[in-house]
């Protein structure tokens, strides 16, 4: 599969009349790598750009780029396309009728990527322009920000050093318990994989922080229901099974857990 839109690397290819409304620089402290990744990740649309995007629904997609529904009724949409090696257009689609043309281009700088976004839109009045203009850097400030926390924290995970350690004294059982009861964050690393404490049911147990689907944050734990949750991307894992709920076409699993033991009132994490 590829875009729908013919000529689709080319600009203005439904010979519109585009008018400019503003540009938008801006340099992104990622890798270039990371930046690419995230440009073809249409998945972390809903979730981590949850105040932007009030519907997204892929269509088809691949090295080209994406295609996603912007509604249920199917009839407007967003189709991203690799227009070269270092530049991509997405065109937003209402009743099929061309709404808007954003082309960005990625430069690297070091360990960073200088990015150039320009808005187009067809027959756009000069009055308002400026105003135009303002929502649109408006609304892309507020995505890169999202976007530039999440490829940081993936970068340092894909090359952080962790503590591979197949046992570990947590500390002491009653201050864990404390910190757990005034709502502090108990981690740890062991096998080279970090895991949270919970308290469930009145027993400590030990679940994964990091998700196995692309390392994004499992922190919203749900331990009651016996769920977690990555705020990328939505999946949810069942901490029990390990086993990935959703989304149900989804193949990675949670890793095992460490069992939790107690001794002379210390926690101690053995990997079975």
């Amino acid at each position: 599969m590829s875009a729908n839109q013919h000529h689709a690397e080319t600009f203005n290819p439904n010979a519109l009349n585009m008018v400019q409304v503003a540009t938008y620089d801006r340099l992104i402290l990622a890798p270039l790598v990371r930046v690419w990744e995230n440009v073809l990740d249409w998945e972390h649309l809903p979730y981590l750009h949850d105040t932007s995007f009030n519907y997204v629904e892929l269509d088809t997609g691949g090295q080209w780029g994406w295609r996603t529904w912007s509604n249920a009724d199917h009839t407007d949409h967003v189709e991203l396309t690799l227009a070269s090696a270092d530049s991509y257009v997405a065109r937003s689609y209402q009743a099929g009728h061309q709404v808007s043309e954003i082309w960005t281009t990625l430069t690297e700088v070091d360990d960073s990527t200088q990015v150039q976004v320009r808005f187009f839109m067809p027959n756009i009045e000069e009055n308002k322009i400026e105003k135009l203009g303002q929502v649109m850097t408006s609304l892309y400030t507020r995505l890169w920000d999202e976007d530039e926390a999440m490829m940081q924290q993936r970068h340092k995970r894909l090359h952080e050093h962790r503590d591979g350690r197949p046992e570990r004294i947590l500390g002491k059982d009653a201050s864990i318990r404390s910190k757990l009861a005034g709502g502090d964050a108990v981690t740890f690393q062991i096998k080279r994989r970090e895991y949270q404490i919970a308290e469930v049911d009145g027993r400590l147990v030990a679940i994964p922080t990091i998700c196995p689907h692309l390392m994004g944050p499992l922190l919203a734990i749900d331990t009651h229901g016996g769920l977690v949750r990555c705020p990328w991307h939505g999946y949810q894992f069942d901490i029990n099974s390990g086993k990935c709920v959703f989304p149900e076409h989804a193949d990675c699993t949670l890793p095992a857990a460490p069992e939790l033991n107690l001794s002379n009132g210390n926690i101690i994490a053995r990997m079975s």
